[in-house]
């Protein structure tokens, strides 16, 4: 049985811990590529940030209604069916997640080397020992996990807020810079430009829905889930807009799609050579918040799915004496451990966004389901703009995934991944009938 202990401020610290990761130092860089103009550079950053908060909006309702453990996989399965459920989390069980979290361990190995230097042939074995030891602090209770990771939120909106107010305190950018246009490297028009610079935006505000795989977890679920859904989310995209006005004042629009590293580029350029080990120690910070939230949440999951699939029975259980899917969390760390050993977790990115997109569209396209279905079903947060609001973020949803799988043929075998999920899913409630026959 999970134990009901977060409140507002875990969730929160949940969400910016999951979101605030690499992507906001290096990501700026790649959208850049698309659009050059300063304006459009700021504006790219709202759009993610207002996508994200239509989001936020549709599973604040989502996760009121139905606060139970697992998040997407409850929300398909009231919404369309236990097969809907089934192949979400057979996809996060198989690849999204663990390869997040083998991705992850591999970026915070890394970087560690700037502090502790080893030879790089190490980098997997300290990965893996960075998945199992932060698996076995969330074993050990969540009140360890969450209070790591609610010290780590804190420490990444202090260092986001330092970047911001160093770099214009520094005086060493131009405020000029605003009023310099130069032509995109790609010759896009300027719609799917902007659309295709959203494609790494939107993956920096990744993780805004986190604190959802825990519903059941939260002490008053209704009140401070969709509080602390929309709050976070409002939070981040501030934050982010002012870090990337940062970068346009220190850094002429030009030199940008130039600049993978731009956030040292701007330490360095505020501290000199101590830049790179201020920013590699934000970096490292940032890196083990996300990588503590995806390995928290994600032993939700398969607990999850084993709820309801005699197949993953063994994934079910929770440890008597610390109260956590014991079972779920270490097999999330042993497959993510094969994908570091594999070297595979890198490719397997380019399935992970549509994927993700995919199940977003879905789920929020259920809500006109679940009402219809559950008319009087108590929703202590209804979303706001209804219908609108959720019919432009499943159409964005959509249209994400669709872009990326335009533009990545690699992506479509992650939906081979996805579909394999189906002779299992025919496996597993072959077995469930099976046993209500014997029972009966």
């Amino acid at each position: 049985m999970l134990k009901k202990e977060l409140t507002f401020w875990d969730s929160a610290a949940i969400i910016i811990g999951s979101v605030i990761g690499v992507g906001i130092f290096r990501v700026p860089s790649v959208a850049a590529q698309f659009v050059t103009d300063p304006h459009l550079i700021l504006l790219v950053w709202v759009a993610g940030g207002v996508i994200a908060l239509l989001g936020a909006l549709c599973y604040s309702e989502l996760s009121s209604t139905y606060p139970e453990t697992g998040g997407n996989y409850v929300y398909l399965k009231y919404a369309y069916g236990p097969w809907a459920a089934f192949l979400f989390g057979w996809s996060k069980l198989a690849v999204i997640r663990t390869a997040s979290i083998a991705s992850i361990s591999f970026v915070f190995a890394e970087y560690l080397r700037n502090f502790a230097p080893y030879e790089i042939d190490r980098i997997r074995v300290v990965a893996i020992a960075m998945i199992w030891s932060l698996t076995t602090l969330n074993i050990l209770g969540l009140r360890y996990g969450k209070w790591l990771q609610n010290v780590l939120g804190l420490g990444k909106i202090t260092a986001l807020l330092a970047v911001i107010c160093l770099g214009f305190a520094s005086g060493k950018g131009d405020w000029s810079h605003l009023s310099q246009t130069v032509q995109p490297s790609l010759a896009h028009s300027p719609l799917v430009s902007f659309g295709l610079a959203l494609v790494p935006v939107l993956w920096t505000y990744g993780g805004w829905h986190e604190s959802t795989f825990v519903a059941a977890e939260f002490k008053n679920s209704k009140r401070d889930l969709p509080l602390s859904l929309l709050s976070a989310t409002a939070l981040i995209t501030v934050l982010y807009l002012a870090v990337n006005l940062v970068y346009v004042y220190l850094f002429p629009p030009a030199t940008l799609p130039g600049r993978p590293l731009i956030a040292a580029d701007a330490m360095d350029l505020v501290f000199g050579g101590s830049g790179k080990k201020i920013i590699s120690a934000i970096i490292l910070l940032n890196v083990l918040g996300v990588l503590n939230t995806v390995i928290l949440t994600g032993g939700r999951i398969p607990y999850a799915l084993a709820q309801d699939h005699p197949l993953f029975n063994f994934l079910k259980d929770t440890s008597q004496r610390f109260h956590t899917p014991h079972f779920a969390l270490v097999t999330n760390a042993a497959w993510a451990s094969v994908l570091v050993l594999a070297g595979t977790f890198d490719k397997l990115l380019f399935f992970y966004s549509a994927a993700v997109w995919l199940f977003f569209a879905v789920a929020s396209f259920g809500i006109f389901r679940l009402r219809r279905k559950f008319p009087d079903r108590q929703r202590p947060f209804s979303v706001w703009g209804y219908p609108l609001t959720v019919l432009l973020f499943s159409s964005a949803s959509a249209a994400i995934c669709i872009n990326t799988l335009l533009h990545s043929p690699a992506s479509f075998v992650g939906f081979l991944i996805i579909l394999s999920g189906i002779p299992l899913y025919w496996i597993s409630e072959r077995m469930r009938k099976k046993a209500v026959s014997l029972e009966s």
